[in-house]
C-alpha cells in the first residue's frame, strides 16, 4: 500500500499537462486513498425513480467496495441503506432487485423496515436500545428522476448548490416522467480515471468511433481535416445558434460549478446537419421528450462530478455512471431513457434507440482496455495531453488537487 508520503511526492512529481504516474492507476493503496478523500462523500447515479415505482420496490446499487439498498419507502419517499446487517454483517439483499415490506437477514433473521430501522430481533440483551441498531443511511437526493447516492452524506456537497448551474439545460426533457428502457452494465479492466480521461475527450473519436463521428459533426470539424469542413461545420453552427436562440434554448458550454470538489457543467451543441437525434439514418427513434416541440438537432450534456454523466437528445437521454468496484476494475453502467408513455415495439425499437451508444461504449471498453494494459507494462512513462484533450488535463488537475488535501 502507498503511505501517504509516497502519495504526497506523487503529487508534487506530476507534470501539469501530462497523464497520471503508474501508482495512481494500479496502487490499491492510492485507490483506498480516492475513496477516503472524495469519491465515498460524492454524489454518484445509483438509479432512476422508475425502476423502483411502487412502495417495497429496491435495488442493489454496489460502488466502491460498498453495497446499497435504495428502495422505495412507505412514505413514497426514496431511501439509501448500507446492505449490512447490524448484527454480525451479512449481507441482506442478495439478489439486485425485489420487493419487499420488510428487510430480513436470512442469516439470524434480524428485520428491518423500509427506511431501514430496525424492526425485530430475538434474544438480546435487554440494556441494548433497538434505535441504536437501524440500517447504516447513505445520502440521498433526486435531481430530474436521477437518484443520486452519497456514501458519507455527513461529507456530501450541497446538492441545491451543485445542481443550481445545470437546472436549466436539464428542465425540457422532464426526466422525472421517463422510464429506463434499457440498462447495459459494461465490465472495463481498467483503473476508473482512465475510463473517465477516455470520456472527457474526443481526440479519440476519429480513429476509434466511426459511429458517433458520422452524428457528431464536430468530430471532424475539431480534427481540422479539411479548411472546408471546418468552414461548412462553422457556417451551419452559426445557423442552428440562430435557431436555438430563437426558441430561447442556451447553447454552449456552462462554466463548472464545484461544491466541496464535486464540479457540475452541462453543455448543448448541434449533431451532425440533417440528424434529428443519434440514430444510425439520423431519424427520430422514439417520442419526443418533455416539453420539446420538435426536434433541433441538438445533443445536451452534462457531468455531475467525475463519475456521473448524461447526455439528452430530443427524443431520448442515457446516463452513464462509472462504478469503481476495485483499482483495476470499473463498470460503466448505461440507462436508456424514453418518455415513461412509449410502448417498446411500437414508439421504438431497443436495437435503434442502443446503436450509437452501445457501438461506442464498447469500442470504449475496448480502448480503455488497452490503455489499461499498457499504463501496468515496465515501458509506461506519463505522456504529454493533445490540444484535443483539454477537458482530461483538468479533470487530471481537480483530480490531483482533492487528492493533495488530504495527502
Amino acid at each position: 500500500m502507498t503511505a501517504l508520503t509516497d502519495l504526497q511526492r506523487l503529487i508534487q512529481a506530476h507534470r501539469r499537462g501530462s497523464s497520471l504516474a503508474q501508482p495512481f492507476y494500479q496502487d490499491p493503496g492510492v485507490f483506498e486513498a480516492e475513496v477516503d478523500a472524495f469519491l465515498e462523500a460524492h454524489w454518484i447515479i445509483a438509479g432512476h425513480v422508475s425502476e423502483i415505482p411502487q412502495q417495497g420496490d429496491y435495488f442493489v446499487f454496489e460502488a466502491l467496495k460498498a453495497s446499497v439498498i435504495v428502495v422505495r419507502g412507505a412514505d413514497g419517499g426514496i431511501h439509501a441503506v448500507h446492505n449490512v446487517c447490524r448484527h454480525r454483517g451479512a449481507k441482506i439483499c442478495d439478489e439486485p432487485v425485489g420487493r419487499t415490506a420488510l428487510f430480513r437477514c436470512r442469516y439470524h433473521g434480524w428485520s428491518y423496515r423500509l427506511d431501514g430501522e430496525l424492526a425485530a430481533w430475538r434474544h438480546m440483551p435487554e440494556n441494548l436500545n433497538k434505535g441504536d441498531y437501524s440500517l447504516r443511511r447513505c445520502g440521498v437526493t433526486v435531481f430530474e428522476g436521477l437518484i443520486f447516492v452519497s456514501l458519507k452524506p455527513q461529507e456530501a456537497p450541497d446538492p441545491a448548490v451543485m445542481l443550481s448551474q445545470v437546472r436549466a439545460h436539464w428542465a425540457r426533457f422532464d426526466l422525472g416522467q421517463c422510464k429506463v428502457a434499457l440498462t447495459q452494465v459494461y465490465r472495463i479492466a481498467a483503473n476508473w480515471k482512465l475510463g473517465v480521461e477516455n470520456n472527457l475527450e474526443c481526440y479519440h473519436c476519429l480513429p476509434s468511433h466511426p459511429e458517433y463521428t458520422s452524428v457528431n459533426a464536430f468530430v471532424r470539424s475539431d480534427e481540422r481535416l479539411s479548411p472546408s469542413i471546418v468552414e461548412a461545420f462553422g457556417n451551419y453552427q452559426t445557423e442552428w445558434q440562430a435557431r436555438m436562440a430563437a426558441a430561447n434554448i442556451p447553447t454552449g458550454r456552462t462554466g463548472f460549478i464545484t461544491t466541496k470538489g464535486q464540479a457540475c457543467r452541462a453543455g448543448v451543441w448541434p449533431l451532425a446537419p440533417g440528424h434529428l437525434t443519434g440514430s444510425r439514418d439520423g431519424r427520430g427513434v422514439a417520442p419526443l421528450l418533455g416539453k420539446i416541440a420538435g426536434y433541433d438537432e441538438s445533443v445536451t450534456t452534462g457531468c455531475f462530478g467525475f463519475l456521473s454523466y448524461m447526455a439528452a437528445m430530443c427524443d431520448y437521454a442515457i446516463v452513464a455512471t462509472y462504478v469503481p468496484q476495485s483499482v483495476d476494475i470499473t463498470h460503466v453502467v448505461m440507462r436508456w431513457l424514453v418518455r415513461a408513455d412509449a410502448v417498446e415495439g411500437e414508439d421504438y425499437d431497443l436495437a435503434n434507440l442502443r446503436w450509437l451508444w452501445d457501438e461506442t461504449t464498447q469500442q470504449d471498453k475496448g480502448i480503455i482496455e488497452l490503455n489499461a494494459a499498457g499504463v501496468a507494462s515496465r515501458g509506461y512513462v506519463p505522456g504529454p495531453y493533445s490540444k484535443l484533450e483539454s477537458m482530461t488535463a483538468d479533470f487530471v488537475d481537480r483530480y490531483l488537487t482533492l487528492m493533495a488535501e488530504t495527502a
